[in-house]
């Protein structure tokens, strides 16, 4: 045998090791690089128990290298505890790219987050039990009732408007339960007056709670109205209702109202409500259209019965009230309003409403909150409510910071 140079062995090795190499190489280039799990810091000095952060759906396929987003399982990385998610659209009536998480956070502190993908949706606790509802409750005259696991709310119908009941306000059901009761509410008021028994009645505390918020005309828990020369102009009861987004953890639903006359111009209206777990302040945003280039004043309005004290807290930015309920044994509610953004209104009361007046283009949404919360549940005084107010609106101007990594 021919003996090899030194120049040959040589080259003869490093061909070798390249051939030995190149499986390596290969499966390192296409290994999937390692899931990356999310941060969501709070900045702020107080808790943000029951807060929900909104994650591109797009991202958590790219960073945590999940498949199929129905069965996307998140997880507190440091305790190992599941935690509750929901997918929804963005956009009202858009595909589906967003996830939902719902966090509690302590001040000051970081919680880490990490997705799987799981083989069942049974794996996911969400599933199994969710903490806000609603639904459209034609039994009761077209009723429309949501709700979460803190407060409960009702909005009138064209059945309702039938019997000459006509008010556009936003209805407020007192609870003390974390438990959805609309459906249990509605069962055992619908048997009590079948069986003309009065003790079941959704106005008798059974103690989950009770319905003893007067509505009446006014615009109730952040109803709207046009407003026009010291006046309010308001539409009738809803003609139609739509479900948006259907929890667990997040419920979203749009409601349109019949053009009204309003001082000399032709008004109609759509809203989106949109109530998270853990909140006591819906989101609404309000969409009118009129004809002509010019704005119009709008007014969202909180009622006010005997007794009640109505707080400026931010003038033109959060508008409070804490009033005696109907029931004069059912304790004392909160209702409220709470701008959003940079938005300040002008603060005024008519027709027995407490309001905020501002204004409002054709076809241009409007965002605003508005809440509710009760004296025998988990916000017992006037000053609990008030800094529950400005500890959400604190917590609007500062959101949770994300990040991956």
């Amino acid at each position: 045998m021919r003996k090899m140079s030194r120049v040959q062995a040589s080259a003869r090795l490093l061909a070798i090791l390249f051939a030995c190499s190149l499986p390596m190489l290969a499966a390192h280039i296409r290994s999937p690089r390692a899931a990356r799990v999310l941060e969501v810091t709070n900045t702020l000095d107080v808790a943000r128990p029951e807060a929900i952060i909104e994650v591109p759906l797009a991202e958590v396929i790219e960073e945590a290298g999940v498949q199929d987003p129905a069965k996307i399982l998140a997880a507190d990385v440091d305790s190992g505890a599941p935690l509750a998610t929901q997918l929804v659209a963005k956009q009202a009536g858009g595909r589906l790219d967003t996830l939902l998480v719902l966090v509690n956070i302590a001040a000051r502190q970081t919680v880490r987050v990490e997705f799987r993908e799981v083989p069942s949706l049974a794996e996911i606790p969400s599933q199994s039990r969710p903490l806000v509802f609603g639904r459209l409750v034609p039994e009761r005259k077209d009723d429309f009732a949501w709700e979460n696991d803190k407060v409960a709310y009702r909005v009138y119908g064209p059945a309702l408007e039938a019997t000459g009941e006509i008010s556009s306000g936003i209805d407020v059901w007192s609870k003390r339960v974390p438990e959805l009761i609309v459906n249990d509410w509605y069962k055992r008021d619908a048997e009590g007056a079948r069986t003309k028994n009065p003790a079941l009645s959704y106005h008798k505390d059974d103690g989950t709670g009770l319905d003893s918020y007067d509505v009446g005309h006014s615009r109730g828990c952040g109803g709207t109205a046009v407003w026009s020369s010291g006046k309010l102009f308001v539409s009738k009861n809803f003609t139609s209702a739509k479900i948006l987004a259907g929890g667990p953890i997040r419920f979203s639903f749009e409601l349109t109202y019949a053009p009204w006359a309003a001082s000399g111009t032709t008004v109609s209206e759509r809203k989106i409500i949109t109530l998270d777990a853990g909140s006591h302040l819906n989101e609404i945003q309000s969409t009118f259209s009129f004809e002509g280039g010019k704005s119009l004043e709008v007014a969202l309005g909180l009622a006010t019965h005997a007794g009640a004290e109505v707080s400026s807290l931010v003038p033109g930015e959060i508008l409070s009230v804490w009033e005696p309920l109907t029931d004069s044994s059912a304790g004392s509610d909160g209702t409220a309003l709470v701008m959003s953004g940079n938005q300040v209104a002008a603060v005024t009361t008519a027709e027995g409403n407490a309001l905020l007046i501002l204004a409002a283009n054709s076809g241009k949404p409007l965002t605003y909150f508005a809440g509710a919360a009760w004296s025998k549940s988990d916000m017992p005084t006037r000053q609990a409510w008030n800094d529950y107010l400005r500890a959400f609106r604190l917590a609007k101007e500062h959101p949770l910071e994300v990040h991956w990594k």
